[in-house]
C-alpha cells in the first residue's frame, strides 16, 4: 500500500460523524427589500453593469450596441443562433476559445444580497467559457432573484457542475494593484428581463 492510500485510508477511520444543518428560520432574515434595486446595487458596486430588457431579441441589440465590433461571439439563448460566430461541436481543446469575445448565457436564479448568479452546467455547454471569455452577458428574469443566498441554496437542484458569478474578474493580490480580468472576464453585463 501506497502513502496516498495509508493517508487516506486513515483520514477515512477518522472521519467525524455528520451533523444535521440547523433549521433555520428564513423569515429572520427579511428585510423588506426591493430585489431588483438590491440585486443592480450589488452587480454595479462590484464593476458590473445592468439593462433592462424584454426579450432575447431585444437582449442581442444591446449587446451588439455595447460590443460593436466583437468578432467571436455565441449565445445559448433560445432563438440567437444567428449572433454565434463559432460552433463548439468543432471545438476539440477549451483554449480554441482564447479568442472568445462575448459569451451570454441564461439563468434561472440570481441573490439580491451579493448580486450573484447562478449558472450551472445545463446551461453551459463547456464550463471553461464564462471564465475564458472576455465579456461575460447573463440574462436574468427578474422574477427569479431571491433576497439571500439561503434562499438561493433552497432554490438550487441537482447539477454536476455550478458556480455563482457576481461582477467581473478581479484581484487586488499583486502589489495591492486591483487587476480586471485576472482570472476571467474583463467585464460582467446582466440583461434584466422585465
Amino acid at each position: 500500500m501506497g502513502s496516498r492510500a495509508k493517508i487516506l485510508e486513515k483520514i477515512k477511520a477518522n472521519k467525524p460523524d455528520a451533523l444535521a444543518l440547523p433549521n433555520l428560520d428564513l423569515n429572520a432574515f427579511d428585510e423588506g427589500l426591493n430585489l431588483e434595486k438590491e440585486f443592480i446595487k450589488k452587480i454595479e458596486v462590484v464593476g458590473g453593469n445592468v439593462y433592462p430588457i424584454t426579450s432575447n431579441t431585444e437582449a442581442l441589440l444591446k449587446i451588439k450596441a455595447l460590443f460593436p465590433n466583437t468578432k467571436v461571439n455565441y449565445s445559448t439563448l433560445e432563438n440567437t443562433s444567428e449572433f454565434n460566430t463559432v460552433t463548439l461541436n468543432d471545438i476539440k481543446k477549451p483554449q480554441e476559445l482564447e479568442d472568445l469575445d462575448i459569451l451570454v448565457l441564461e439563468s434561472k436564479l440570481a441573490v439580491a444580497e451579493n448580486g450573484a448568479v447562478w449558472i450551472e452546467d445545463s446551461k453551459i455547454p463547456l464550463r471553461v467559457l464564462p471564465f475564458i471569455t472576455k465579456h461575460l452577458v447573463l440574462v436574468i428574469d427578474e422574477k427569479s432573484i431571491v433576497p439571500y443566498m439561503h434562499q438561493a441554496y433552497q432554490k438550487i437542484e441537482d447539477f454536476h457542475f455550478g458556480v455563482f458569478i457576481s461582477g467581473p474578474s478581479k484581484t487586488a493580490d499583486i502589489e495591492q494593484s486591483l487587476v480586471i480580468g485576472a482570472h476571467g472576464a474583463l467585464s460582467l453585463t446582466v440583461l434584466l428581463k422585465k
